[in-house]
């Protein structure tokens, strides 16, 4: 008679179970929390609390954190944690921003939470001579006028020394009997239009560009005090 052998695999070795840390076990959630700027109480962010090995069912709270609803946020605000560390006092948020003194609308970048104090706006000044007025910049058409005079009156000067210039060179030709027909027309026509810039009357308003007398060269003319007036 024939046996068969049935050779059977021997099964493999069973891992040892190992107890799961309580705060691993099923259904267990660790609790949220908000975590906020130590010095400020600004809210940071939210995470989670840490599980105390040895004490199960104890969760660890980090310094400067709270098991609260974190804060909705929106732009240009920020959250701080109250008084009584069980909600949040939403503020402004400038930070980073450009800002104005509106006593000479000097910029200045602010870095500060909260409301701007009195004294700064965001509101940009359209022009250096605007003056602060309840809660808008209003134009100081006085500063503007007097701003303009003061261009006028200095292109006034500088056209009447180009003009004398001129006339001091022709002249001399003209004296030592060396000036052609042109030279001694360029000379009146010099002397002519120094005499029209000594009678603009500045003072009692701003010369329009059609108020302004006609050089004899004003190509030249208007080349010379470019470089004069920038």
């Amino acid at each position: 008679m024939t046996r068969v052998l049935e050779l059977i695999e021997p099964s493999a070795p069973q891992e040892p179970s190992v107890a799961l840390p309580w705060w691993q076990q099923p259904g267990t959630e660790p609790p949220k929390v908000c975590n906020v700027h130590r010095g400020t109480g600004e809210y940071l962010c939210a995470s989670e609390a840490d599980p105390s090995p040895l004490e199960p069912g104890i969760w660890l709270i980090p310094a400067h954190s709270y098991q609260i609803d974190p804060p909705v946020l929106k732009a240009g605000v920020a959250a701080l944690i109250n008084r009584d560390s069980n909600g949040w006092e939403i503020v402004p948020d400038h930070r980073g921003a450009t800002v104005y003194t509106t006593d000479t609308g000097e910029p200045r970048q602010w870095l500060a939470l909260g409301d701007l104090p009195e004294g700064y706006t965001l509101q940009a000044p359209s022009t250096e001579f605007d003056t602060w007025e309840g809660e808008q910049w209003v134009p100081d058409a006085a500063a503007i006028a007097e701003a303009a005079r003061v261009v006028a009156y200095r292109k006034q000067a500088l056209a009447t020394q180009y003009s004398t210039e001129r006339i001091g060179t022709l002249q001399d030709a003209v004296d030592l009997e060396m000036a052609s027909e042109a030279e001694v027309a360029a000379l009146t026509a010099w002397k002519v239009y120094r005499v029209e810039l000594s009678r603009m009357d500045i003072t009692a308003k701003v010369p329009s560009a059609d108020d302004w007398p006609i050089s004899p060269n004003d190509e030249a003319l208007a080349a010379w005090l470019t470089s004069q007036l920038t």
